[in-house]
């Protein structure tokens, strides 16, 4: 049993309704910041670097067979390629960051959640309650934009372009998840 299907479901909810909270607040609280963040953040290739970095660790530590890993997942009928993905890790990383820079930080952004979905997702996956459904309907939208971003990043550069340009959508957003990340919290302290 991989250490994710172990996980409990009141935890990884509070967690999530927890960042959710706080990542709308500082939206919230700081708009002008977000927004110019949000506006330069897709040209930044030392932090799509960086962000990609912790995605193929990631990655390594769900391949890497050991005692002491208890990320390590179980290949099945893909286990002989095992030392091959591993080898494949850094060198995709190094060519990924040296020789695909552009939109780079849209890349590792889907890739880091596409990778962070299966932790919550696992955590709620054919538990009770029925309230349990928060969680994925709100990764499977994350999930699908995610795809996207890995796929096609420019869509990534275009929709943050559009969104800072449109400030009222954007606390809209940040409204939705922080009453979103509250009601996740709550489900998570008397029902789960």
């Amino acid at each position: 049993m991989h250490i994710y299907e172990t996980l409990s479901l009141a935890p990884s909810g509070f967690t999530m309704g927890m960042v959710l909270m706080l990542l709308s607040l500082y939206v919230l609280l700081c708009p002008e910041k977000f927004r110019s963040q949000l506006g330069s953040v897709h040209a930044k290739s030392s932090a799509g670097t960086v962000l990609l970095g912790i995605d193929f660790i990631w990655v390594a530590l769900l391949l890497f067979k050991a005692d002491w890993n208890p990320l390590c997942m179980p290949l099945f009928e893909f286990e002989n390629f095992r030392g091959i993905l591993l080898i494949l890790c850094p060198v995709i990383w190094f060519i990924m960051s040296s020789m695909a820079k552009e939109q780079l930080f849209a890349r590792a952004l889907g890739m880091f959640l596409l990778l962070l979905a299966i932790v919550p997702m696992s955590a709620a996956f054919m538990k009770d309650p029925a309230s349990r459904i928060l969680i994925p309907l709100w990764w499977y939208p994350v999930l699908t934009v995610a795809m996207f971003w890995v796929g096609k990043p420019y869509l990534f550069r275009d929709w943050m372009a559009w969104l800072v340009q449109r400030p009222h959508i954007i606390t809209a957003l940040a409204v939705f998840n922080f009453a979103y990340g509250l009601a996740v919290c709550t489900c998570a302290g008397l029902f789960w």
